[in-house]
């Protein structure tokens, strides 16, 4: 039997049985993941079927639009996973601890890259199962299709996420074999954010020029829409197989089926004969880049250390966090994905014409905007700013001899977590609000809240990130974060999002449907601002307290 196959049996037994021991789990923890899962299914599919209810009140233009948008969510879907599957797959490749145990067994280097590659293909593609089924089954429930045509679509989506995973996998493998290093690559760099600003800048005032108000056409308002109709890409062959089922197309909707099944091992076959030729190589270039950080600082070393504010033990504590973050390309892939993600968006508004909306809309408009904004950094404060102290832990007992204290260690954590929410936080909402053309009250609204929603988030995964510490030395990010602390943290920042973002946007509108009268029109904006400092200091400030207090008081 083959290593690769022993090593996959072995990973699936490693699974059946944390599934076993899922019971064992914290009730806290399964409640939460539960509901939330529950409740993704359910409003993602009442939001679905909305949209297709509306598109076909449009009458015929619904059969004009419905195929064409099918490939455009596919398209847009396939993108995602290649994304998922280029950061999966270089953890799984390059960094994972377990392939330095397992270069020391008689494992061949390219039986590992094929249990590598496989693992990496399921675990980067399982959860775009949650967007296809609602999609799918809410477009089936108002056309009133047959459970047997929900698992044909079930059916065209196994080979459609393992296809579009093994290409982003595939990508990552070429940039990581020729991607160029030093200064050549910082040049590359530099010369691709020139050209991407310079294109941003141009697209947005070629965008203000020429938007017409009776500009209707479609592939204006949806960009992308020509590449998505595309009959050699994938994704049209998911969307035209499942239309062509649900017509009673057999023939037709069968053959697409079987371009997408049998395009997956032809790619996986393709993969596992350049595994065998590209990875030892990259796999040895990955190593001597390691050597090559660890002998001399890279120039984002020497930047980090040039710049960083701070002196003596704030200074070295946050240098520190900083060169782990950027050398760790699973973690800063993941904070530039979703922020470039929503960045890309904001600078689209007006394209999409919201800028020319009434002050009512494009205010409710830019308040949704700042609450994706606020979810998505509590998403990450939880991700990165709360594991923080329980990955100190090992090493805490050197902050007890050194000259220093614990309570300052987690009151840097905490300045170096605010220092870069608030930046991200600052940036993007005022982008937002620029592209929106908000009314003053609603701009210096969003001005305060940000602010505060970048040191309430922070405080508080920080804080309890330092009062339900784990001690055990060797727990990853993700171990750390299931924890009942974790799943605490994550359930009370998204509730502090809720609580800071949603009453001063009913201020918002209020104000300016000229609903608040007398004093209350006259001091809303003190009243409000007051409220999110007070509210974002508590929600912030007790956790850091509590979290200073159970450092001081444990004995390294």
């Amino acid at each position: 039997m083959r290593p690769a196959v022993v090593l996959i049996r072995n990973h699936l037994f490693g699974l059946r049985t944390a599934i076993r021991h899922m019971s064992d789990e914290p009730a806290l923890k399964q409640l939460v993941i539960g509901s939330f899962s529950v409740g993704w299914l359910v409003c993602l599919s009442w939001l679905f079927y909305s949209g297709f209810e509306f598109l076909y009140q449009l009458g015929g233009a619904a059969f004009f639009l419905v195929p064409r948008l099918f490939t455009l969510f596919f398209l847009g879907l396939g993108a995602m996973l290649m994304l998922s599957g280029a950061v999966t797959g270089y953890a799984q490749l390059f960094q994972v601890p377990e392939l330095k145990r397992l270069l020391c067994w008689p494992v061949p280097l390219h039986d590992l890259f094929y249990y590598s590659f496989i693992k990496a293909a399921l675990m980067s593609s399982w959860a775009f199962f949650f967007i296809i089924v609602p999609f799918i089954g809410a477009f089936g429930v108002y056309r009133g299709w047959s459970l047997w045509m929900i698992a044909w679509s079930v059916a065209f989506s196994l080979p459609f996420v393992m296809l579009f995973a093994g290409l982003g996998i595939l990508l990552m493998m070429l940039l990581v074999r020729w991607m160029p290093r030093g200064r050549t690559l910082g040049l590359l760099i530099l010369l691709i954010l020139t050209t991407g600003l310079w294109w941003v800048m141009g697209y947005i005032q070629e965008m203000r020029m020429s938007q017409q108000d009776d500009v209707m056409a479609l592939a204006r308002f949806v960009p992308g829409l020509e590449l998505a109709s595309h009959p050699l890409l994938p994704s049209g062959w998911m969307a035209r197989g499942i239309l062509a089922l649900a017509r009673g197309e057999w023939s037709r909707g069968l053959l697409y089926l079987t371009l997408l099944s049998t395009s997956v091992p032809v790619l996986y076959l393709g993969m596992a004969k350049l595994g065998e030729w590209v990875y030892p190589e990259s796999f040895q270039k990955q190593m001597r880049g390691r050597r090559d950080i660890a002998t001399k600082a890279s120039w984002i070393s020497q930047v980090i250390h040039q710049v960083h504010p701070g002196q003596g033990a704030i200074r070295a504590f946050g240098v520190k966090d900083s060169l782990i973050f950027m050398r760790d390309p699973t973690q800063w892939t993941q904070f530039f994905i979703f922020f470039g993600l929503l960045a890309l968006y904001f600078v689209n508004l007006g394209s999409l014409g919201y800028n020319k909306l009434e002050v009512v809309w494009a205010n409710l408009i830019s308040f949704l905007n700042l609450f994706s904004l606020s979810a998505v950094m509590s998403s990450l404060s939880s991700r990165f700013v709360y594991p923080q102290i329980s990955l100190e832990a090992r090493c805490l007992w050197l902050v007890g001899l050194a000259p220093d204290t614990l309570r300052r260690l987690i009151w840097v954590k905490f300045s170096i977590a605010f220092g870069a929410l608030l930046f991200v936080s600052l940036t993007l909402s005022s982008l937002s609000m620029l592209m929106l053309d908000l009314p003053a009250f609603s701009v210096q609204l969003g001005w305060v809240l940000m602010p505060c929603v970048s040191l309430a988030l922070s405080g508080m995964s920080t804080g309890l990130g330092g009062q339900f510490m784990d001690t055990h030395p060797d727990r990853t990010p993700a171990q750390i974060l299931s924890g009942y602390g974790g799943t605490l943290n994550l359930v009370l920042t998204l509730m502090t999002v809720i609580v800071l973002v949603l009453p001063p946007g009913i201020v918002a509108h209020l104000k300016i449907t000229e609903q608040l009268n007398g004093v209350l029109d006259t001091y809303a904006f003190p009243l409000t601002a007051l409220y999110i400092l007070i509210l974002s200091m508590l929600a912030g400030g007790i956790p850091m307290l509590l979290g200073a207090r159970s450092l001081r008081n444990r004995d390294f």
